[in-house]
């Protein structure tokens, strides 16, 4: 029982961000394997991409994943030691801001599904103002648009198979989804709060075009 203090001492070590020197809150891993806190890395990229500890430099920005298991470990032991809410210096909100693909620091205003990118107010000019970017389609900030391709035509999936319950993308609805019922991704979300009307088939989306 007496070795208890320096075991959690050692630990609170190891789930340090040494950006901030407080706990991890929202730990990301980059590729050379050391985790900090996300809004505590994205602050230390402004001109280049590199780690704040080895020094490690990336060509283009890694793409940042959360470390589930650091964070659940960061959580357990900020219970245990009585300080369940303690965060950082840099403080980051409860969800992750979605951030602009084009400055990498203002919070993203809307992402292009058409260039999967997000997007700040200033850089989606370009997209308001030029004609060439009418057809483009805009919707409210999305995270990981990877999980907006479908895996199996590597197109956006921009419905949603009400038979299947799944998104599906325009290749699947002409093929295996033909005759399905469908609504796109932000009508299924919405069904539950506001009363929707009846599906359209899949067979008459097809043949309006």
């Amino acid at each position: 029982m007496e070795e208890a203090p320096f075991s959690l001492l050692s630990l609170e070590e190891e789930l340090t961000c040494s950006i901030c020197l407080s706990p991890f809150y929202t730990p990301v891993t980059i590729p050379c394997g050391h985790n900090f806190c996300q809004d505590c890395l994205l602050a230390t990229w402004k001109d280049s991409y590199s780690c704040p500890q080895c020094r490690t430099v990336f060509a283009t920005k890694p793409e940042l994943k959360k470390n589930t298991v650091l964070s659940t470990v960061v959580e357990t032991f900020r219970s245990r030691t009585g300080d369940p809410t303690k965060e950082p210096s840099v403080a980051e909100p409860k969800e992750p801001k979605i951030r602009c693909d084009t400055c990498m620091e203002a919070e993203a205003a809307q992402t292009c599904l058409t260039c999967m990118a997000s997007f700040c107010e200033e850089h989606l000019r370009p997209h308001r103002e030029n004609p060439t970017f009418r057809v483009h389609q805009l919707s409210e900030p999305v995270g990981d648009l990877s999980e907006r391709i479908c895996p199996d035509h590597h197109k956006l999936m921009e419905l949603f198979c009400s038979q299947h319950g799944r998104p599906i993308c325009s290749l699947c609805l002409q093929q295996a989804h033909r005759g399905c019922s469908f609504s796109s991704p932000e009508e299924q979300r919405s069904l539950l709060e506001v009363p929707q009307p009846p599906a359209r088939s899949c067979d008459m989306f097809v043949n309006e075009f």
